[in-house]
């Protein structure tokens, strides 16, 4: 577990932050980093204060030995060591290989990843939420009902136009006849005077 940081490592151990840092560097420790701050592996710093070695140890860089200048008796023993130091070497760029090969497809997958998270944050910026699709779903009902009120009311006052039309059309009838039977009566009238 990656719970302290650079800092907080240093204060258990009671070494520098620099020393953190070396012991980061020579794969004493494990670290991860998140953003700016790095974290240091639990266990690492447990097992490092349970064994006292910290406080011993100096990480120095590893001096190439200079095999030349031997005698002959130990130029069998130098070269077992040089071609141990070939192996170990070897498997260790093999290994550097490797690793890198994984970093480089690991930091592909992230990017992928982090386009896609991309891609559904700006699908989710432009779609609408399930709240202002409830709202205007009701929104809709409502003024759907509305209309429909309004609607029913129109009926009742086209029904009620329509009867007034009919009455008016009935009494426009019998005023009509009322006048040409006067009209009639009257020219009667006068043509009997004549």
């Amino acid at each position: 577990m990656y719970k302290l940081t650079r800092q907080d490592a240093a204060d258990k151990l009671n070494i520098s932050t620099r020393s953190i840092d070396r012991y980061i560097k020579a794969w004493k420790l494990r670290s991860k980093k998140d953003w700016k701050v790095v974290y240091v592996n639990t266990d690492d710093i447990e097992n490092l204060a349970g064994s006292g070695e910290y406080q011993q140890e100096v990480i120095v860089e590893k001096k190439v030995n200079n095999y030349s200048n031997t005698s002959y008796d130990n130029q069998e023993e130098v070269k077992t060591v040089a071609k141990a130091d070939e192996n170990v070497s070897g498997t260790l760029q093999t290994i550097y290989k490797d690793l890198k090969e994984e970093i480089q497809k690991k930091d592909q997958l992230i990017q992928n990843l982090a386009m896609r998270v991309w891609q559904a944050e700006e699908v989710a910026k432009n779609s609408v939420s399930l709240i202002d699709f409830k709202k205007s779903q009701y929104l809709l009902e409502e003024s759907k009902e509305h209309l429909d009120k309004e609607l029913s009311q129109l009926e009742k006052e086209k029904e009620k136009l329509a009867k007034e039309l009919k009455y008016e059309k009935t009494s426009n009838i019998l005023l009509i006849v009322f006048v040409v039977v006067l009209l009639a009566i009257a020219w009667t009238i006068w043509f009997m005077k004549i």
